[in-house]
């Protein structure tokens, strides 16, 4: 993915896209490494690598995987379960010190022949100024086949270009998400779903593919549900305060009035008038 380089772009516009294209390439360098590491050194290792030390993974419930899988045994040496993943999609902050990379994944397992599950992983990373990209937040759901990421059309990017305080907007994006919205198009627009939503915006769910664009997302979630309850745990911001990633509690009401609750991930960029909009919507149910 690289950014869209504007019609008659200033010298300042072409250095800032150089400046995207590089640190986007370097983030998929990273996820290709992490990936290529699983294969040859095992899952876990691998991981207890690539993840930052309060990193993120949902099992399905969020925890601090570095100090989760550390606490458990080995498990078996490479080849016995092989996860392969491959970038398809990356995006960054403005700041290059945030980013998401998302594509599909193929699990196998040699002790039972025959059986592959594949899926769509999505992994926020972040970097300080001179370090390394590391894993904050991964999250994946399965899939019936392999995704067609080509189909959902470019990675979804920030656009806003101006000043912003990282704990302000930080606080801000708690206290907007901090709600129940209705998918009903009635009502003021900060209670309505559909308001929330990027144009470009992709829905995660388990078992089915990604759910691409405003309408599209809009409309499959209205379909489903009257009520959408988030109640956000945490949120981490870049440092140009375009791209943002929260994680917390989920309540559903569905149309029968039936309630389903779960654990959720999203990924927030802010478009070019500042305003938040949800790009990446991925749910983890309650085990039934």
């Amino acid at each position: 993915m690289s950014a869209t380089v504007p019609l008659h772009a200033s010298a300042a516009d072409l250095r800032a896209t150089d400046a995207r294209d590089t640190t986007t390439k370097s983030l998929a360098g990273a996820e290709l490494a992490f990936a290529h590491m699983a294969l040859e050194q095992g899952i876990r290792a691998a991981f207890l690598a690539n993840f930052a030390d309060d990193g993120i993974a949902f099992e399905p419930a969020p925890v601090i995987l570095r100090k989760a899988w550390s606490a458990r045994p080995a498990t078996p040496g490479p080849g016995a379960v092989r996860l392969e993943w491959r970038p398809a999609q990356v995006g960054v902050a403005r700041s290059g010190d945030l980013g998401y990379s998302t594509g599909p994944y193929t699990l196998t397992d040699a002790s039972r022949p025959g059986l592959t599950r594949h899926g769509v992983f999505f992994s926020v990373w972040r970097r300080d100024a001179a370090g390394p990209w590391r894993v904050a937040l991964d999250i994946g759901v399965a899939t019936p086949a392999v995704p067609d990421f080509a189909a959902l059309g470019p990675a979804p990017r920030p656009h806003y270009r101006g000043r912003a305080d990282p704990a302000t907007e930080r606080r801000r994006l708690l206290e907007m998400e901090a709600h129940t919205f209705v998918t009903d198009p009635v009502g003021p627009p900060e209670i309505r779903f559909a308001a929330l939503l990027a144009d470009d915006v992709r829905l995660h769910r388990q078992g089915r593919f990604p759910v691409a664009s405003k309408a599209a997302v809009a409309g499959d979630v209205a379909a489903r549900l009257a009520r959408i309850t988030w109640q956000p745990s945490d949120a981490r911001i870049s440092n140009a305060g375009d791209m943002a990633v929260s994680w917390g509690r989920y309540r559903e009401t569905d149309r029968a009035f039936d309630v389903r609750e779960g654990h959720y991930a999203h990924l927030w960029l802010r478009d070019a008038q500042g305003r938040w909009r949800l790009a990446y919507d991925i749910t983890h149910p309650d085990p039934a």
